[in-house]
């Protein structure tokens, strides 16, 4: 019976950790329930259904949340100068949609959802604002803080609103002239949100989230001043994410590539305790999920070394793949598409 019952649900997705009074620990939020981890459970004679608040339908998953949030973004972001309306609409309305997604979204789901197809600019800000939110948990911020941070990860890009369309709609690199016009998104940013009465906090994230430890980066006229501790959450997000995403000019970095390269930021650019942080819990939130690897194999990530969280242990059709030892590597995330109806 149990078998049965259990087997209805392939394809669904935790959205809290599965525990049993008896075995402990048996599933994380964010796996998938395929066919392998249903096995498991009827295996151990544990019934979902006696877990029914931890699982979501495929139906109402992140990436078909992302793709209606990324439609009702679009057209306020580039409405952003009309008024302050418009920021309190974002604030009221697709806000708390991103919080509830920086709670309850697992690694997996926002590699995937977030990636950037022809929509970068707003996927960017949205990707931005989520995993803004994530590390701004993990430092332990308040709650009403995270959510100020996540707001701010939001409308970070906003001045990109005033740079020309034949620069930010361009399919191969920009040229130095052209990289020095968009360098002015920073300070058209900040003044768009500061005439609109905006807290400084999140009109200095606009400003700021350029600008690196060491004293480089831009606005030129604020290197080497203090740099507010939101921007530097919003400088680790909007790096990694802009590593991961694919561009028309160029294929995205790996997601093991983009981790190392964060870390390899964390010394002089970065924060360090914020890079390194993003690190480790990024890598703890990875553990069940299912990854391609750049050998081409597909496998679950089973176990994340604490000296060395950016190289995990990978099952790989049982066999454990153990990264740090060879040259083999996470290359994407993976959603089980071929198991979920969407």
């Amino acid at each position: 019976m149990a078998n049965q019952q259990n087997e209805f649900y392939e394809g669904y997705k935790l959205i809290k950790d599965i525990i049993s009074d008896q075995l402990g620990l048996l599933l994380r939020k964010g796996a998938i329930l395929d066919k392998i981890t249903i096995e498991r459970l009827n295996r151990f004679q544990v019934s979902i259904d006696d877990f029914a608040e931890c699982i979501e339908e495929p139906a109402k998953s992140v990436e078909k949340k992302m793709d209606s949030v990324i439609r009702e973004f679009e057209n306020d972001f580039n409405r952003i100068e009309d008024g302050r309306e418009i920021t309190d609409k974002l604030e009221q309305e697709l806000l708390p949609v991103i919080t509830d997604m920086v709670e309850q979204a697992g690694i997996d789901d926002i590699m995937v959802s977030v990636q950037s197809k022809d929509d970068y600019l707003y996927r960017h800000n949205i990707a931005v604002s989520i995993l803004s939110g994530k590390l701004a948990t993990w430092m332990g911020f308040p709650k009403e803080t995270v959510s100020k941070i996540a707001f701010s990860g939001l409308l970070h890009d906003v001045g990109k609103t005033k740079i020309p369309s034949a620069i930010l709609q361009k399919t191969d690199r920009l040229t130095s002239q052209e990289y020095e016009i968009m360098k002015f998104h920073s300070q058209f940013g900040y003044d768009i949100l500061k005439s609109q009465g905006l807290d400084e906090d999140i009109c200095r994230v606009a400003l700021e989230h350029h600008l690196r430890e060491d004293g480089t980066g831009y606005p030129a006229n604020k290197q080497g001043q203090p740099i507010h501790e939101f921007a530097k959450i919003i400088a680790i997000a909007d790096t990694f994410h802009a590593m991961t995403s694919n561009r028309v000019y160029r294929k995205g970095l790996s997601f093991y590539v983009a981790l190392k390269e964060l870390r390899r930021e964390s010394f002089g650019k970065l924060n360090p305790k914020m890079a390194n942080t993003f690190i480790k819990k990024i890598m703890e939130m990875s553990i069940g999920s299912t990854v391609r690897l750049s050998d081409g194999r597909k496998g679950k990530i089973a176990f994340g070394p604490v000296e060395d969280p950016i190289n995990p242990y990978v099952e790989v059709d049982e066999e454990i793949v153990i990264t740090g030892n060879s040259d083999i590597y996470i290359e994407h995330f993976l959603q089980e598409v071929e198991i979920i109806n969407f």
